[in-house]
């Protein structure tokens, strides 16, 4: 029974000469991955108008052990047809033979001279054969009129229902073929044309071992279960950064990407990859992956370790025994972040003063870069392809949810300080603090803010030991212009600041020098300074 991803020979007849080579180049990679092969052995090139001597693809020197039979142990090369095809002499002779049909091509003559296989194949011809070998011999017969040795030349056809059944062990290749890796689940040649993963990527030394870490794992072959939890605080880059380490030959035509694990857990894809009967491959990622997704879905997956490896990917390290590998995903350096600003044409010292703000986060550099250039009032402002700061804040939580609308509040009141007390000696400021959000929310009470605060702090939203603060600078100014932007009209802010320490008084005081971000909070400024003012008492 055909699944989700089976490939049909209609859907193979529709590849133009050049997507067939791109997909079979694909195909020897995943297969070279599956059974063990180096990359440096695999050669096909994407110049497909360019004399290649009647070779579109080689393998040299493998060893192979197991797969679907593409790659023949020692020297493969292929020749890929997407047009049509007939059994008459002429039409083999085209695929032999140089343009006077007397002299075979170069790269097909040497390849049988080594006693090499060679592999012809159709992705617009699936003629049965009437007797046994008949498309086979028909080519060693034109080969044999050349020189009588190579009629024992080995030769293969690869017909269109062969490699529809190679490709169902192949997802992320199936879907793109079938035109279904823009959807759900995507490859990662429609992952990487997603807007907001087309941005510049600046590298660090930490950047590139992560990578280095990831690519080691994936390529693990010691029969042992592969998951890596990939974790970081928002805006690190974690999608990116995975998006990277799958980039190589080798990975990336296994990949398969989902954006949310609510979309993949039952799915029809997980439910048709642990089925007994199926032996597809995949490198799977799945992004905003929460801890109770990441354990119910691996627990699915694990037994089917020999053919599907996992990446999921979080905000929050939920560390547990197993066979899990996690990995953390290091925040960028001021030099990498101030590279990306300059990439907007912005000039270096604007770009270094932004980049303190951005504290290591890649996604908030773009945001500056693209505002400094093209919207300099407001750098704020959220790129139009991501809402920049309700990632920060709702995370991979539904967004209409009670208490993402109540982290909201409170992180907007946070916001009105640089730092705030929480852990002793400080506590009792905590305390003051919850209090003018209760007035604000009364169901936001004491332990359902200590709530807030925990999942706040096991994100790196707020971080610090005895005093906290708001991670990254920008997003705590953002947040700051949104607490006067909602809530700072009349006379509320001296309401609150009435009942609090001076220290709390002073790290309030403090943030006014991002006033200029908002109307309301500039002209607060100016009453706070003014006669009536609490500065001039």
């Amino acid at each position: 029974m055909d699944s989700i991803f089976s490939v049909t020979i209609s859907d193979l007849s529709q590849l133009d000469p050049r997507l067939a080579v791109d997909i079979f180049r694909e195909l020897l990679w995943a297969e070279a991955t599956t059974v063990g092969v180096a990359k440096s052995l695999i050669n096909v090139p994407s110049a497909i108008t360019v004399a290649d001597g009647g070779i579109d693809a080689e393998v040299q020197g493998a060893k192979v052990s197991g797969g679907q039979g593409i790659i023949k142990d020692g020297l493969t090369r292929y020749q890929i047809k997407a047009g049509s095809f007939s059994l008459d002499g002429s039409h083999i002779k085209d695929i032999l033979f140089i343009e006077d049909k007397t002299e075979l091509k170069p790269r097909i003559k040497t390849c049988l001279d080594k006693n090499g296989a060679l592999v012809i194949v159709f992705f617009n011809w699936d003629v049965p054969d009437r007797v046994d070998n008949q498309c086979r011999d028909k080519f060693i017969e034109v080969l044999k009129s050349v020189d009588v040795k190579y009629a024992s030349a080995n030769v293969e056809i690869l017909r269109q229902n062969t490699i529809c059944g190679i490709l169902k062990q192949y997802v992320s290749l199936s879907l793109k073929i079938k035109g279904q890796d823009k959807i759900r689940f995507q490859s990662h040649k429609s992952w990487v044309q997603q807007a907001d993963m087309k941005f510049k990527s600046e590298l660090g030394e930490k950047q590139k071992k992560f990578i280095a870490d990831v690519q080691a794992e994936l390529r693990k072959d010691d029969g042992n279960p592969v998951h890596i939890r990939i974790f970081g605080e928002p805006g690190i880059g974690k999608t990116k950064l995975v998006l990277e380490a799958t980039a190589t030959d080798d990975l990336a035509p296994l990949v398969v990407y989902c954006d949310s694990a609510n979309k993949f857990r039952d799915s029809d894809l997980m439910n048709e990859l642990l089925k007994n009967d199926n032996n597809a491959h995949v490198i799977l990622v799945i992004d905003e992956c929460d801890q109770d997704n990441r354990a119910y879905i691996w627990n699915k997956l694990e037994s089917y370790h020999k053919r599907i490896k996992l990446l999921s990917i979080y905000n929050e390290n939920d560390e547990a025994s197993g066979s899990t590998t996690y990995l953390e995903i290091p925040p960028l350096g001021k030099e990498q972040i101030s590279s990306i600003i300059q990439s907007y044409d912005v000039p270096k010292d604007q770009a270094d003063r932004r980049a303190e703000l951005c504290i290591g986060s890649p996604r908030v550099a773009h945001a500056f870069g693209w505002n400094l250039k093209n919207n300099p009032d407001d750098l704020l402002k959220s790129p139009d392809t991501v809402n920049l700061w309700e990632r920060y804040v709702v995370g991979g939580d539904d967004p209409a949810n009670q208490r993402v609308q109540q982290r909201r509040i409170v992180l907007r009141h946070l916001a009105l300080f640089k730092r705030f007390g929480y852990e002793k000696p400080f506590h009792e400021e905590a305390k003051a603090v919850a209090g003018i959000i209760e007035k604000a929310d009364p169901q936001i009470t004491w332990p359902i803010f200590q709530e807030i605060i925990c999942t706040l702090r096991r994100r790196k939203i707020l971080q610090g030991e005895t005093t906290l603060y708001i991670s990254p600078k920008a997003l705590h100014i953002k947040l700051w212009v949104d607490w006067w932007d909602n809530h700072g009209h009349g006379n509320s802010y001296t309401d609150i600041m009435a009942g609090l320490s001076k220290l709390l008084q002073q790290w309030s005081h403090e943030m006014f020098i991002y006033a200029g971000e908002s109307k309301i909070a500039a002209k607060r400024v100016e009453d706070l300074l003014g006669e009536e003012g609490p500065f001039l008492k």
